[in-house]
């Protein structure tokens, strides 16, 4: 058992470290009943955890996690992990999930600041070069989770939009351009996949060229998330020319919906302004339906200056809910 200095004095509430991968179990079951008090629809499988923890080297759920217990039954869980950002700057990222019955004490508040105080102990042991910061993602609007955010101190730095298109009706045609063909993801090609879509999104704000080193690329693989069935991948001759990632969420069982989701499109710098982007949507659009689909989304940054936005909105895609970022500096 550990202290949490701050803790709501309630009967037989005790804290703990991460003990097995039956955790994962509990984070994903508290994790979705606080998301969802806060809003949020999101849903962290134990796979998807356990896969996370698996591939990467630099984490470790014991000293990453710290999980709340009231009579031995699971209220609450912190976590922190860190992840240099685009500039070089270390950010510890963190979350406090609290389940809805709890949340009229300061159980939420007490973990939140003991993730800050592991944080800080980390960062003392483990010296950075550049600047280290707090980090925290929330839905942009009233909640729970971004009022705390906001009072202790952190300021918005990035902001998204969660897109959706209602209905797979009147799906526009537009045609690949000419010299460019569609061909399913094969296993041979993933690496290949992989390596363009780094080279397409280097430059955007959010791009760490961390996220596509070895132990992520087996991370990709293995996420939930991976659907290569479902792709949109535009060659010219062997060379990727752009793609359209797409995924059948896993939240739609959960929330009974029929929705897909495109999470990465990109084209490389040679083939752009000729279309491409959007044929490879519209490839998506069809296949969502061709699938028995009935809604389609996609995620964006509010700072784009690319043309993605009014694209999408082009595309009969309207902002259903807006995100940010969060940092405060290290003290």
């Amino acid at each position: 058992m550990i202290e949490v200095s701050g803790a709501p004095e309630i009967d037989g509430l005790v804290f703990r470290r991460f003990k097995d991968k039956s955790d994962y179990t509990v984070m994903s079951s508290v994790g979705r009943r606080s998301w969802e008090a806060d809003g949020v629809e999101n849903i962290e499988i134990e796979e998807e955890l356990a896969n996370e923890y698996d591939n990467l080297s630099n984490r470790d759920p014991s000293s990453e996690v710290v999980i709340a217990e009231v009579m031995e039954e699971p209220v609450a869980y912190g976590r922190i992990w860190p992840e240099p950002d685009s500039s070089g700057e270390r950010v510890f990222w963190h979350i406090a999930h609290v389940v809805p019955e709890w949340r009229t004490t300061a159980l939420r508040l007490a973990i939140f600041r003991f993730n800050e105080m592991q944080i800080r102990f980390i960062a003392k042991n483990q010296p950075w070069p550049g600047k280290t910061s707090f980090g925290a993602w929330a839905l942009d609007e009233p909640n729970d989770w971004r009022e705390m955010v906001l009072a202790e101190g952190y300021t918005p730095v990035m902001h998204f939009y969660e897109m959706i298109r209602q209905n797979l009706e009147d799906i526009p045609d537009n045609p690949l351009p000419e010299g460019l063909e569609l061909r399913a993801a094969k296993p041979e090609h993933y690496s290949e996949i992989w390596n363009a879509r780094k080279e397409a999104l280097r430059e955007k704000p959010f791009f760490v060229e961390r996220r596509y080193d070895r132990e992520h690329y087996e991370l990709w693989l293995n996420w939930s998330t991976f659907m290569p069935d479902l792709w949109q991948v535009a060659w010219d001759g062997d060379r990727v020319a752009g793609m359209a990632e797409n995924h059948i969420p896993l939240e739609n069982q959960a929330f009974d919906r029929k929705r897909g989701h495109t999470q990465v499109l990109f084209v490389l710098p040679r083939w752009r302004r000729r279309g491409l982007a959007k044929a490879l949507l519209v490839k998506s659009l069809v296949m969502m339906r061709e699938r028995g689909l009935e809604e389609a989304t996609l995620d964006v940054e509010t700072q784009n200056t690319s043309g993605e936005i009014q694209l999408y909105e082009s595309m009969d895609y309207r902002v259903a809910k807006k995100y940010a970022d969060y940092k405060k500096p290290l003290d």
